[in-house]
């Protein structure tokens, strides 16, 4: 059986390459000249605030994307680009610094997530979670990155009149429930569509049956919720008046999920 010549030279087909390689570079200095008048607009009205993180905005990005691809490019690919794209953008607004317990140093799961999420961000490791939170209460637009299941529960809301929050979960495509790690900040809650709120349980406190999961946090259980749920409306605030004690520890982007992406059509 012979092998039909191909009607396109390899010599053309990398030269094509080559030519959307060109255009792909065109594409991504005029995204960061966009990035740098979206600072400017933003250092003008006040709006970039404490830190130029934003999860919300972050989130449904990547889920559009993701279902635009209509499965041509894997989710995981498109999450790697864009987190390397979003954390330059991120660094281009302003400066960030990740805190991190030293126990999560040599954690090369975590690491490799942190790293891939931060893409070029530097990170700062401390003596346990403690240190970590104080440092992010110092300077409010770094971020905190602390493992799912460590005893930072007993630290988040101690002595701090502006509460630090749980911002995002990571990692970001997942395909579990749990999150393995939690970034923490002073960054102003958005809701993205697909939302969880997640409370901070004293011991012995009945966890609600409408739960996502729940995991130990020090002497505190991490319980979430679906949804991006205000306090001041019910099921929550009906919820936080019978029980004494718990405390909202943030609302996020819940992980994207493979199911975002339309793979039918």
């Amino acid at each position: 059986m012979t092998t039909r010549q191909p009607e396109i030279s390899l010599d053309a087909l990398r030269q094509e390459i080559d030519a959307i390689d060109g255009d792909l570079l065109r594409l991504l200095i005029r995204r960061f000249e966009t990035t740098d008048r979206v600072r400017a607009n933003k250092a003008f009205d006040g709006s970039l605030g404490v830190s130029p993180l934003r999860p919300a905005r972050e989130a449904t990005m990547l889920r559009r994307l993701i279902s635009e691809s209509r499965g041509s490019l894997s989710p995981d690919l498109i999450v790697q680009l864009w987190r390397v794209i979003l954390s330059a953008s991120i660094q281009s607004q302003a400066p960030v610094t990740l805190h991190m317990a030293k126990t999560d140093e040599h954690d090369m799961v975590a690491r490799t997530i942190v790293a891939q999420h931060f893409f070029g961000i530097s990170v700062l490791f401390h003596d346990g979670a403690n240190e970590v939170i104080q440092h992010i209460r110092q300077k409010r637009g770094d971020l905190a990155v602390l493992a799912a299941g460590s005893g930072w529960g007993d630290d988040i809301f101690s002595g701090d009149p502006i509460p630090t929050q749980i911002v995002a979960t990571l990692p970001a495509l997942a395909s579990g429930a749990e999150p393995q790690l939690f970034v923490l900040g002073h960054v102003d809650p958005q809701p993205s569509g697909d939302d969880e709120t997640l409370l901070l349980l004293p011991p012995n406190v009945p966890m609600p049956s409408s739960r996502l999961w729940h995991m130990a946090v020090g002497r505190f259980v991490l319980v979430s919720l679906p949804g991006f749920l205000a306090v001041e409306v019910d099921p929550l605030r009906e919820y936080l008046r019978h029980r004494p004690g718990v405390l909202v520890a943030g609302r996020c982007p819940r992980p994207i999920r493979y199911e975002h992406a339309n793979f039918s059509e």
